[in-house]
This record gives C-alpha cells, sequence and structure tokens, in this order.
C-alpha cells in the first residue's frame, strides 16, 4: 500500500512513473486517477456556474433598467387589480380579467403580463423591435436584457425563463417594490435593489440548469482530451523502428489516464485564479504534460523511458 502511495504521488512529476503505473500496475489503478482527475478538473467551472448570478450582470452598468423599474413600480402601484398578476390560495398563479397589462416604460422597456398561450407571440413581438422585456405568464416569467449601445437586439445581456415563478412572486410583492419616502434618487436607487433581488430570485432555478449543463459539457470535454491523448501516444510509439512499439493500446491510453491527475489537480488552483479561462485549464496542462511526455520519455532513439 506504502508502495502505491508513493508511486502515486512519484507520477504527479515523473513521466517515467506514469508509463510504469500504465505498464505495470492494474488497470483499474489508471481508471480510479483517471475519474480523480477528471472531478478535479470540473469543479471551478461547476463551483462559478452555481455562483453566478443574473444581476451581477448591472454591477457596472443596468442599461437603463434603474429608471425603467421605477416607472414600472409606479404603474403597478396604482393599476387595477382586476387585471393583474395575483397568487391564489392554492398556490397557483393566474391572471385576473380579460386584459393584458402591456406597459412600456420611457427608455423602451416592456413590462407584459399575458396568458400562456399567447407568451410566444409577445416574445417574438419584442424581438422583433429589440425591446428588453419582463414577461409574466401564469406561471412563468421571462427576462430578456438588451445593450441599448449595441445597434440590435440579438445579443442580450441577460436571457432566461422561470418556471413555476408564483412561488416566488405576487401581486403584493410586485406592489411593494416601489420605494417613497425618500428623495427621487433615492427613491430610483432603493427600488431598482428591489427589482435586481427579484432578477436574482428568478435566476435560481436558470442557474441549476446552467450549472448542470456546464458540468456536463466540461465532463465530455475533458474525458475526450484524455482518450485523444492516449490515442496520440498511441500514434507516436507506431513507428516501425520505435522501442516503444511494444506498448499495446491500453498502455498507451492508461499512461494519459495516470498523466491526467497532475493537470487537474493544477486546474482546481488556476482556475479560479484566471476564471475566464478555466475552462480551457485542463486540456491546455493535459497536453503540455503529454507532449512532453512523449518529447522525453518516448524518444523514437530509446533514449527516454527504459522499456523492458
Amino acid at each position: 500500500m506504502k508502495q502505491n502511495i508513493l508511486l502515486f504521488l512519484k507520477s504527479l512529476v515523473s513521466n517515467n512513473t506514469c508509463i510504469d503505473g500504465a505498464r505495470k500496475k492494474p488497470w483499474y489503478a489508471a481508471v480510479i486517477i483517471f475519474l480523480l482527475g477528471i472531478v478535479l478538473s470540473v469543479i471551478p467551472t461547476s463551483v462559478m456556474a452555481l455562483k453566478s448570478h443574473a444581476d451581477q450582470n448591472f454591477d457596472s452598468t443596468t442599461y437603463g433598467l434603474t429608471e425603467a423599474s421605477y416607472e414600472f413600480a409606479q404603474y403597478i402601484k396604482t393599476t387595477d387589480e382586476n387585471v393583474f398578476y395575483v397568487v391564489e390560495e392554492n398556490k397557483t398563479g393566474r391572471l385576473v380579467g380579460e386584459e393584458s397589462i402591456n406597459f412600456a416604460t420611457t427608455n423602451n422597456f416592456m413590462f407584459s403580463f399575458v396568458y400562456n398561450e399567447h407568451v410566444n407571440e409577445r416574445i417574438e413581438q419584442y424581438t422583433v423591435a429589440s425591446r428588453s422585456y419582463f414577461i409574466f405568464t401564469e406561471d412563468t416569467v421571462y427576462v430578456c436584457i438588451l445593450n441599448p449601445n449595441l445597434p440590435d437586439g440579438t445579443h442580450p445581456v441577460v436571457r432566461f425563463s422561470c418556471q413555476n415563478a408564483y412561488k416566488k412572486i405576487g401581486r403584493n410583492d410586485l406592489r411593494d417594490f416601489l420605494v417613497t419616502g425618500g428623495t427621487v434618487t433615492e427613491n430610483v436607487e432603493n427600488t431598482w435593489k428591489n427589482f435586481k433581488g427579484l432578477i436574482r430570485t428568478l435566476y435560481r432555478q436558470t442557474r441549476l440548469k446552467y450549472a448542470g449543463s456546464s458540468l456536463l459539457t466540461s465532463t465530455i470535454v475533458n474525458v475526450s482530451i484524455v482518450l485523444i491523448m492516449g490515442f496520440m501516444v498511441w500514434i507516436l510509439t507506431r513507428g516501425k523502428n520505435n522501442p516503444y512499439r511494444l506498448f499495446t493500446v491500453w498502455q498507451c491510453f492508461a499512461t494519459a489516464c495516470w498523466a491526467s491527475f497532475t493537470p487537474g489537480a493544477l486546474t482546481v488552483g488556476l482556475g479560479f485564479l484566471i476564471k475566464n479561462f478555466a475552462s480551457m485549464m485542463f486540456p491546455l496542462l493535459l497536453g503540455v504534460r503529454v507532449m512532453w511526455l512523449t518529447m522525453k520519455s518516448l524518444r523514437p532513439d530509446g533514449s527516454g523511458y527504459a522499456a523492458n
């Protein structure tokens, strides 16, 4: 047991040890190390996805939503409750009345309350007109915030939908978003803080979906990279006079598996430091290590790893 642990620790920096482990240790050792490396490699992207919030897109600029939310809050405070969104006693949402609300702010933000059967038409209408919108239906809220400095509405800053939104918001909650009693500037800012909290609440559902999608994508990519690196080791040792031609296909792939733990561990540390490159960190580090392994330990002249 002690020898196996020492061999594993040595493989973190020694390429020859990775090859030894792949050739001389049981197959499941390579599989375990491979799985550990993959788990480590997806931690940064998964954690960052779980920590993401839609409202963080508005830390530097609100794209006009500050003023728009205040206008809307003033409007819904006085609108006829018979045509407004409510939460019934059984916790299901519905729209009361035959009329739907379609409120446009002075800076062209749209706040709409519409039945489910008409929501696609409303979304298409706003998309064609390049309008930012909040659309409330019986059970879902649709949010799309565009950057007004861009010429079209094809690249939203934030776009998501939240199902079962009636569990989170209701008419009274929305009416209470309006803040009064201070200066106009203070009221606008505090009302915006309330809407910003609403965006954060509604985005939680999407965040979980995004985190799951990010985890799945990262896992597929990183597993594929390990397999590609194993295939590359096999290709580079197929030369007619290559002394490492005796390596089997499995031993070549196992070598990549043994070499994957160090890049995975480094990805955990560097991924949080260089967040923009977290998703590419593992493929880059593993590629560098396997290239280094093939150039130093698997030289065609046999001067690297002592195969026996």
